[in-house]
């Protein structure tokens, strides 16, 4: 099946496009042939780590979902032993959040290729060895010492990394699912706005040649299908299309 995932408020959007980029993190790091293609998603983390807010919004955002943990707590109807295990994963990460106050990023910061390679990263063909002599260094290293390297990068933004996996693990196993149908490619629904989940799913064979295009807030969604073309830009889906649709409780 053919996952999509769109969120409903800006802190999801914000993990989630964190969760896009660890994700090439981890792909260049189990690929040791060099280092020039993992310093663009090094030096986008390194973006992120740079926004004042993001360390309080990983925070308010397990804070809100460890409180609303708790009122399911009071639900007869409610598994306790995966509710139990989830708060516990989610106090221990606000424990070790709260206990470690180094600025997200701060090994990064202080490596002089990614600065470097910082100015190039718009320039075409910017991350030439000719350039940037201390890449064409490290790109004749051996692999051992490539991957030691970028793996130190990595576990400096564990913490972070963790938070993440976390909160979007969470949302997605609260998620709700449905089987709907689309008339004309075309569904939406709405919304309580006193309780607005944060992530949409939508599960599609992956045998089609069509993809959603969702947009949506805390009082409606709309989903449309759109069908791939190889020439030209994509074109409406006209017939009655049925998929899977997961809205999150969280």
């Amino acid at each position: 099946m053919a996952v999509y995932e769109h969120p409903l408020h800006e802190r999801a959007r914000l993990l989630l496009r964190l969760e896009s980029v660890f994700a090439q993190v981890r792909q260049e790091v189990a690929d040791t042939s060099g280092l020039r293609d993992a310093l663009r998603p090094f030096n986008e983390l390194l973006d992120f780590c740079s926004r004042p807010e993001l360390r309080l919004d990983v925070i308010l955002e397990l804070e809100r979902l460890g409180q609303s943990l708790a009122v399911w707590a009071h639900n007869p109807e409610i598994d306790e032993v995966p509710l139990r295990a989830w708060q516990f994963r989610i106090d221990q990460q606000l424990k070790v959040l709260r206990e470690h106050r180094e600025p997200f990023g701060q090994l990064l910061r202080h490596q002089e290729i990614i600065q470097l390679a910082r100015g190039r990263l718009g320039v075409a063909g910017g991350l030439a060895d000719c350039d940037l002599p201390i890449l064409a260094f490290w790109n004749q290293q051996a692999p051992a010492r490539i991957h030691g390297l970028l793996s130190g990068w990595q576990n400096s933004l564990e913490i972070l990394q963790n938070s993440t996996d976390l909160i979007l693990a969470l949302l997605r196993d609260s998620c709700t699912w449905l089987t709907v149908e689309a008339p004309e490619g075309r569904y939406g629904a709405p919304l309580d706005a006193r309780r607005p989940p944060s992530l949409i799913r939508l599960e599609l064979t992956d045998q089609v040649d069509y993809y959603p295009k969702i947009s949506g807030g805390i009082h409606r969604f709309h989903i449309q299908l759109l069908q791939w073309l190889d020439q030209g830009t994509a074109r409406a889906v006209e017939s009655t299309v049925k998929f899977k649709l997961g809205l999150s409780a969280l």
